[in-house]
């Protein structure tokens, strides 16, 4: 309930937002504790639940369910700062990206230092290049629709829930880079991560996740002919600053992680979802009040989604290789 508090205590943004919560097949009291909140939110809320597990695809399933022209995600143990969304919006639209991601630090300083990424420089990220994975984490990233439909969905085989245990978030927005769009890293987004690790066992084990799937995510570009060059030579350079170092257990878990990817897709095929002919969804049913029917800016999480909408096009972006069209409002 602190994260939804949270999230209700948004400074407005033009347009308004939806907050989407995706119940990614919990067993506790979760659906009575967003209906609860639904009842006496001031913004429209639709929960919906993911049947199979996995995050990419709860992350597919508030996609689907989304009406946003900006879509932005985070996570149930993270709290984002007040000025959030309009933050977000402000970086849209002085960049005009197809996607950003932004800061996350720690919520407990006690924590480990995993699953943060607490750097105040901007940063970049043109069309067709290497993105290095935790350059933008899941717990705070944006893409704007038009990304949504070109690219489709999150990679089913990839982050928490499978066999590879990471990698939706790089492997999504490296998608969207290789589709031909920009993105950038903007510390102006904050949100405060509160994973609850302590330094030691907990907080090695999750290090030693992201080894997997980093290398599911390197072996996905090495599979396209389009990036099989660039990733392999990053992938190389690190592999050999590792063992230069003795890191040989780094590199294995790499190798190992691109093994469970590839043998996921053979005998367990899931097809990524498209939303290119997606319709708009029924309006969110919020107790007492009527629901906005055209939001502007969106944010989903795996179980506990936003989604804030923009009447206004200009918010949205296009690929580098195409041209932003101002429609009248």
């Amino acid at each position: 309930m602190d994260f939804l508090t949270r999230l209700s205590q948004f400074e407005p943004v033009p347009g308004g937002w939806e907050l989407i919560v995706v119940d990614n097949s919990s067993t506790d009291s979760t659906p009575a504790i967003v209906e609860e909140f639904a009842r006496s939110a001031s913004i429209p809320v639709r929960s919906v639940r993911a049947g199979v597990g996995g995050l990419a695809r709860a992350r597919n399933v508030g996609i689907a369910e989304s009406a946003g022209d900006l879509l932005a995600f985070t996570d149930d143990d993270c709290y984002p700062r007040l000025d959030y969304l309009r933050a977000l919006v402000e970086v849209f639209d002085e960049y005009g990206p197809g996607f950003i991601g932004g800061r996350v630090v720690l919520h407990d300083p006690t924590d480990a230092s995993v699953g943060v990424r607490d750097v105040t420089v901007p940063k970049e990220i043109p069309p067709r290049t290497f993105i290095s994975a935790g350059a933008i984490l899941g717990a705070n990233m944006a893409v704007s629709r038009e990304v949504v439909r070109t690219i489709g969905g999150f990679d089913p085989h990839l982050g928490a829930g499978t066999s590879c245990l990471a990698g939706e978030d790089t492997e999504y927005l490296a998608r969207a880079a290789w589709a031909g769009w920009s993105g950038r890293y903007d510390p102006r987004p904050v949100v405060a991560h509160h994973h609850g690790r302590k330094p030691g066992p907990d907080a090695i084990r999750q290090a030693r996740g992201y080894d997997y799937g980093r290398g599911a995510y390197y072996i996905k570009f090495v599979l396209d002919r389009r990036s099989r060059r660039t990733y392999l030579k990053h992938w190389y350079w690190a592999a050999r600053r590792d063992l230069m170092e003795a890191r040989i257990g780094r590199p294995w878990r790499e190798l190992v992680g691109a093994a469970r990817y590839l043998t996921s897709r053979l005998w367990r095929p899931e097809p990524m979802p498209t939303f290119d002919d997606q319709q708009t969804p029924a309006p969110a049913h919020v107790a007492g009040q009527q629901p906005r029917s055209t939001p502007d800016d969106a944010l989903g999480e795996e179980q506990g989604a936003l989604h804030p909408h923009r009447r206004d096009p200009r918010h949205g972006s296009g690929p580098a290789h195409s041209r932003r069209q101002d429609d009248a409002p």
